[in-house]
């Protein structure tokens, strides 16, 4: 008997059903790590908004005459200072700040979400991939035994004289040809394993990785109810923009800054004090720049969340066309052509043993069978992965 390596299945290898991968997948997946970060970040960006102008103090000693520098420090004729400043803003841009920062929070806990679903959308196609490789595999590792016997017999019958050199040739070959597949089969599903693995952060080792043998739930999805993250997400970008651009129109309210002041200058005026008022004089710089700008970025958000609204319909639209042609097609292959061929293959082995049935058209039914199996469970994998992919276009995790 032909032996083929790597094709026994591992018996202490863990099950993982797509429930548990998508547990592992929120604790450990790089980009939903990130995104979270992300999101901390965008929290602490309201404590930034939300925070005043410290005021300034300033102390300084001026007027100091070295010729007159003699007695005690506080007596000496020089003028010392003591300065304190605080700016008031107007306008409301405080708030304004708050706003913008609030709306950055919102979208970017959105966009966590977004990255949570678009990595389920990955999990469940890399899962997918793993679980029809699997199949896949098992049905190779059978096919090339099932080959390989065929082909020690044919070459036994040779032997007797009872079986032609060509065919026994061709019986080789085709063994040969199986063996082959069943080497990729099992390569496959090694990148299903290291696919899925990177997803799930490698926390588990790759040659570790087992999908277990449940198939998920394919029936046709319920119109989620939910809205979709990342339109939640470009709405409230848009409505930031919105905030950041009365932000930029709020530079235009002049902001004051109140100064109150202490001086020492012995021996004429010992102690007195100042109050001053700051106002800055748009002559330079009048803000339109700034202003131009948010416009600008208003529209960019505005646009953007025209075309996420129209992905988002294009993308459920097709998807939803992708699962109709994938369950006609998956049910096609399970009701007829897979029940054909495996009629034709059993027929095919009774009419070989009597005679009834040339060597290329035995061969010929045979590869046939072994294809419909393979492609049968493409097709309910391809199923339930449109299934799958219609559910998470409508999902809020």
């Amino acid at each position: 008997m032909l032996q083929l390596p790597c094709l026994a299945q591992a018996v202490d290898e863990p099950r993982l059903s797509l429930a548990e991968a998508e547990r592992h997948l929120l604790e450990a997946n790089p980009a939903i790590l990130q995104a979270r970060a992300a999101v901390a970040g965008a929290r602490a960006g309201i404590d930034m908004a939300g925070a005043r102008p410290n005021p300034t103090l300033t102390a300084s000693v001026t007027s100091i005459n070295p010729s007159r520098n003699s007695g005690a420090a506080w007596d000496r004729p020089m003028d010392s200072v003591l300065r304190v400043d605080q700016l008031f803003e107007r306008g409301d841009k405080r708030d304004l700040r708050l706003r913008a920062a609030d709306r950055n929070l919102s979208a970017t806990g959105a966009d966590l979400d977004n990255t949570i679903r678009l990595a389920r959308v990955d999990l469940a196609n890399a899962w997918l991939d793993l679980r029809a490789t699997q199949e896949i595999r098992l049905i190779a590792a059978d096919n090339a035994r099932l080959a390989a016997r065929a082909a020690d017999a044919a070459a036994i019958r040779g032997k007797a004289g009872d079986l032609a050199g060509v065919d026994v040739a061709r019986f080789a070959a085709d063994a040969a040809r199986v063996a082959n597949d069943a080497l990729s089969a099992d390569l496959d599903q090694s990148r299903a394993r290291i696919a899925l693995a990177l997803l799930l952060g490698n926390r588990i080792a790759p040659e570790r990785l087992q999908a277990d043998d449940a198939w998920p739930d394919s029936a046709l999805p319920v119109e989620a109810a939910g809205k979709r993250p990342d339109l939640l997400a470009a709405r409230q970008r848009l409505e930031q923009a919105n905030a950041l651009r009365d932000l930029a129109r709020a530079q235009r309210s002049r902001d004051v800054s109140v100064g109150v002041q202490y001086e020492h200058y012995p021996p004429d005026a010992r102690n007195t004090y100042g109050v001053s008022v700051t106002i800055p004089l748009f002559f330079g710089n009048d803000y339109r720049g700034d202003i131009a700008r948010s416009e600008a970025d208003y529209s960019a958000a505005e646009q953007q969340l025209i075309a996420t609204q129209a992905y988002v319909s294009s993308e459920q639209a097709r998807l939803r066309a992708e699962y109709a042609a994938r369950q006609s097609r998956h049910q096609r292959i399970r009701d007829v052509v897979l029940p054909a061929a495996e009629r034709a293959g059993r027929g095919a082995d009774v009419a070989i043993q009597q005679g009834g049935m040339s060597l290329t058209d035995y061969l010929d039914t045979q590869r046939n069978l072994r294809a419909a199996r393979i492609e049968a469970i493409q097709a309910r994998a391809d199923v339930a992965r449109a299934a799958l992919m219609l559910r998470l276009a409508g999902d809020t995790p």
